[in-house]
This record gives structure tokens, C-alpha cells and sequence, in this order.
């Protein structure tokens, strides 16, 4: 069972370093210059899908690690579960802007929602690892 658990913790970290890496990657990938829209929505739309994997395994280890430690819960364990839902919804309210700006063609709006969106996922992701000195 110790076993177990410590390989789920070792995936857990490195899954929430993939996912800040990935998130930082997207901010690049967002922000850079593109020669053409098509290049820019066919990176943006090949990226997702991995970048959504990794939260899902994220949350899928976090789960497992939880499930180990029979639910018995503290302060640090719900502020990861908070900060996993918020950097969730803002990552569906970065796709729904995206697709609004896809849909009018006008992406200079959406760079700058982009930047601080991004910035505020890797500012949660990290949050709860921070603040568990503190609590």
C-alpha cells in the first residue's frame, strides 16, 4: 500500500509540472507571432487536447491519491480541489473565448484575455503548494 501511494504521489507532481509547463507552453503559443489565422487556430486546436489530458490525469491521480487516505480530508487537500475546479472553468471560458474570437475573426482581444487567463492558471496550479507552509 506505501508503495503504491508514493508511486500516485510521484505521478500526481509530475502531472501538475506537465500541466505548468503545458500552461506556459499555451501562454508562448497564444502570445507568439503566426503568419496566418489558419496556423494559429490549427496550433491552438492541436494543443487542447493535450493540455485538457493532463488536467484530467491530474485530477484522475489526485482522486486515487485522496481514495488512498480514506477521504480524510484537511485545509490543503480542498484548496487543491478549489483550485483545480477554478483553473477548470477558466480554461472553459478560454475555450469559449477562443471560439468566439475564431467565429469574428478578431484575436487581439483574445491574446490579451489569453495572457491573464493563463497567468492566473499557473498562479493556481501553484497556490496550494505555497500556501501549505503557511497552513
Amino acid at each position: 500500500m506505501e508503495q503504491s501511494y508514493h508511486f500516485f504521489l510521484a505521478l500526481h507532481l509530475y502531472s501538475l509540472y506537465a500541466s505548468g509547463f503545458l500552461m506556459f507552453f499555451y501562454l508562448i503559443l497564444t502570445q507568439g507571432n503566426f503568419k496566418t489565422e489558419f496556423i494559429f487556430i490549427r496550433r491552438i486546436r492541436l494543443f487542447l487536447p493535450i493540455y485538457n489530458t493532463f488536467l484530467a490525469f491530474m485530477l484522475f491521480t489526485g482522486l486515487l491519491l485522496l481514495a488512498m487516505r480514506k477521504f480524510q480530508m484537511n485545509l490543503h487537500f480542498w484548496l487543491m480541489i478549489a483550485s483545480w475546479i477554478l483553473i477548470l472553468v477558466l480554461a472553459i471560458f478560454h475555450f469559449a473565448q477562443f471560439k468566439k474570437a475564431r467565429k469574428i475573426r478578431r484575436y487581439i482581444a483574445f491574446r490579451w484575455m489569453s495572457f491573464l487567463i493563463l497567468f492566473c492558471e499557473i498562479l493556481l496550479l501553484f497556490l496550494p503548494f505555497v500556501l501549505k507552509k503557511y497552513l
